[in-house]
């Protein structure tokens, strides 16, 4: 299941925001500052954390801190006009202490979202200070006017490197929530300190996520096989296993294509083999989850199945592997040695 619907995320919108200055110049504790109310330049800061809802999937341990906080702001921020700012505070100085020295000077954000305009959603954000040079026009009919420039360090920007970490949090019932995470210094998991400040787990082991994706892969692969190279069309789950299993190698769910490529083989952009995958993995709930594939993980079956053009059946594994022959005329010679022969009878699986 996934962590907001399409239909959620269209009705997302910001109900208020705050943010306190973090980082390696702020050893002891952050620069506190006020809410920002009403909040300012909301699509801006809107389009970030939706280009951040496909993440990595925690859970609040029982005694999470965040959690306790979090639920405060949900429960008294509307009639105590200081409860947002207050608890604000204390979740950006307890992120500060837990820095190490070579972190980067930015800002910690708390925004409080709305779904549907009813439910709450919060989203913590910690957001690198950008230096960047803005240039100014001035509207003066001058063909061969000087440009002003004017040099900013404190800023935000567009681009996704510059969000170093953020937590979307959908509180749950009286107790525990969901958590998607996006960490920009262990995109596959969730670095030490950020986990520690959460206080979270992951919902989805990596063998977990290594079994769904495998599973996928084959429905995928069934779903669409008449549509793929003679080649993969004949092996293609032992090709799954096979790639999985040469290396360790990372899964990037906002670019699966190599992984899909180097089993299925070329694969255009519109392909219905693309289009199934991402339907699938997001049913299962794994659509944004980065993971470590190693092939310690990946258990490949010990029996195969060979079938020729005239439904001759034979089931092998990788210590009694038939000789197969290519003949002169094009034809396929397959030869099985046995111990001896256990059946020999008219099958009646099929009720014939």
């Amino acid at each position: 299941m996934s962590f907001l619907t399409e239909e959620e995320i269209s009705s997302l919108s910001i109900k208020r925001m705050i943010f306190h200055v973090v980082g390696k110049k702020h050893t002891e504790i952050p620069t506190l500052l006020s809410e920002i109310s009403p909040p300012l330049y909301v699509d801006f800061f809107l389009e970030r954390i939706k280009s951040s809802l496909n993440g990595n999937l925690f859970e609040f341990t029982d005694l999470s801190n965040v959690e306790r906080i979090l639920r405060i702001v949900k429960a008294e921020a509307d009639s105590d006009k200081k409860c947002f700012t207050e608890q604000s505070k204390l979740l950006a100085s307890d992120f500060q202490s837990r820095h190490s020295g070579n972190t980067s000077v930015g800002v910690f954000f708390l925004f409080e979202l709305l779904v549907n305009a009813t439910e709450k959603l919060y989203a913590l954000i910690k957001y690198d200070n950008e230096d960047v040079v803005r240039y100014v026009l001035e509207e003066n009919g001058d063909e061969s006017q000087v440009p002003k420039l004017e040099r900013f360090h404190e800023s935000f920007v567009r681009k996704a490197e510059a969000m170093q970490k953020i937590a979307l949090v959908r509180l749950t019932g009286a107790k525990g929530g969901q958590v998607v995470v996006r960490d920009r210094s262990k995109r596959t998991n969730i670095s030490v300190y950020f986990e520690g400040f959460l206080q979270v787990r992951r919902v989805n082991s990596e063998q977990d996520l290594c079994d769904k994706l495998i599973s996928v892969l084959k429905e995928v692969f069934k779903e669409h096989r008449a549509l793929l190279p003679e080649s993969i069309q004949r092996s293609g789950i032992n090709k799954i296993y096979e790639v999985l299993h040469q290396s360790k190698q990372g899964f990037n769910p906002e670019d699966p294509s190599p992984l899909l490529t180097s089993i299925f083989g070329p694969l255009e952009n519109l392909s219905p083999v693309l289009k199934s995958f991402s339907k699938k993995i997001r049913d299962l709930g794994i659509h944004g989850e980065s993971f470590e594939i190693t092939p310690e993980r990946i258990q490949k079956p010990r029996r195969r199945r060979l079938e020729t053009a005239e439904h001759v059946v034979i089931m092998y594994d990788d210590t009694n592997i038939p000789e197969v022959r290519q003949l002169e005329d094009g034809r396929t010679e397959i030869k099985v040695v046995t111990a001896r022969i256990i059946i020999d009878d008219i099958d009646n699986s099929k009720n014939q």
